[in-house]
């Protein structure tokens, strides 16, 4: 759902809830792309937002700039990724009752599934403790490579 919005710099810090000096700074260390036109015609859209969030999201979860940097085209699955790490720090998961018979089965409708790549997702048992994001979204890129050279 994306809107046709054009933002000058000082309207994209204002949506994005941060100075525009950080705005300015991403720009410059290309974590989001140059605003379009130049001058004072120059102009942020609703994908400059979404790149800034995304990029913020992931360095609040650990990453470095030069992480995002170097996989800014893969910010989406990020955000994915954090976002379920989000979701579960939130969520009150009931008490799983531990079935010795199962022990090396998964229950999908007792899992977390955590999107990696297009058609793939890890599922991991409730009662198991997830990595960090950091190490989720390393977890993904790995897979994403693998998928790729195919």
């Amino acid at each position: 759902m994306v809107s046709s919005g054009i933002y000058t710099a000082e309207t994209l810090a204002l949506r994005a809830g941060i100075p525009l000096r950080t705005v300015r700074f991403y720009v410059q260390e290309k974590l989001i792309d140059p605003p379009l036109g130049r001058g004072p015609g120059a102009h942020f859209t609703e994908h400059h937002l979404h790149q800034l969030q995304q990029a913020r999201t992931l360095q609040n979860s650990g990453l470095s700039l030069d992480e995002i940097r170097e996989r800014k085209g893969d910010l989406i699955l990020g955000l994915q990724v954090t976002s379920v790490w989000d979701a579960l720090l939130h969520r009150n998961s009931p008490d799983v009752a531990h079935d010795s018979e199962a022990d090396n089965e998964l229950d999908p409708s007792k899992c977390i599934r955590i999107p990696m790549a297009d058609g793939v997702e890890l599922l991991v048992s409730e009662e198991t403790p997830l990595p960090s994001p950091k190490q989720l979204v390393e977890i993904a890129m790995q897979i994403r490579r693998l998928f790729r050279q195919k």
